[in-house]
């Protein structure tokens, strides 16, 4: 199956829900609904209509599409949300230094891809599954971001202006903003760039 496949149903009043792309949230159309205009994830209402498929840890990751699903990309047998993500497991990631790529407990140092000014994008990364993100996904690797790689301990992070290891720890709905601390001392060198442009993402 293909990215056809239909939204969920509102759980209230059984119509089709409205998928918001830009926000990548779903949302009941039906004025007469008592949930009209209520926005809910799109795990939530994935996984309210019993389709949300688990997580697959590790590499190699699967593909739809031609593209490798991220651990943190909520899916089901016939689409994948790519602009969504599923908030539960990215608390995860951070609460556990796991990879947002492939969900599997990252070393002592790990990479991460920060903005020029500093902030992180997601969470922290393996190197393979570094390069194997910046190949597929537009937002980390366009000139939206600009991202560099930067290879850090969880003590070289901050979220809120408050040292990681200090932080308040990373809720589904009260997520985790991850800043540089310091300049790390190890960052990319032009060997490290994947090869070739990045691919556009599905819709």
């Amino acid at each position: 199956m293909t990215a056809n496949e239909p939204n969920p149903d509102c759980p209230e009043c059984a119509e089709q829900l409205d998928y918001d792309t830009a926000n990548a949230v779903f949302a009941c159309g039906n004025e007469q609904c008592a949930c009209y205009g209520i926005e809910r994830p799109v795990w939530s209402a994935l996984e309210k209509a019993g389709i949300l498929l688990a997580p697959v840890t590790g590499l190699p990751r699967p593909t739809r599409q031609g593209f490798p699903v991220p651990w943190v990309t909520p899916w089901t047998a016939g689409r994948v949300w790519w602009r969504a993500m599923d908030s539960r497991l990215l608390a995860r990631a951070h609460n556990e230094w796991r990879c947002q790529v492939c969900g599997a407990p990252l070393a002592e140092q790990a990479w991460v891809l920060a903005t020029p000014a500093g902030v992180v994008l997601q969470a922290a990364l393996h190197q393979e599954c570094r390069d194997l993100a910046r190949v597929a996904c537009p937002h980390l690797s366009g000139q939206a971001t600009r991202s560099s790689a930067h290879l850090v301990t969880r003590a070289q992070l901050a979220s809120d202006g408050r040292p990681l290891l200090q932080a308040q720890p990373s809720d589904p709905y009260f997520l985790q903003q991850w800043e540089l601390a310091a300049l790390p001392g190890q960052s990319e060198h032009p060997h490290d760039d994947p090869s070739g442009p990045a691919a556009p993402a599905p819709a």
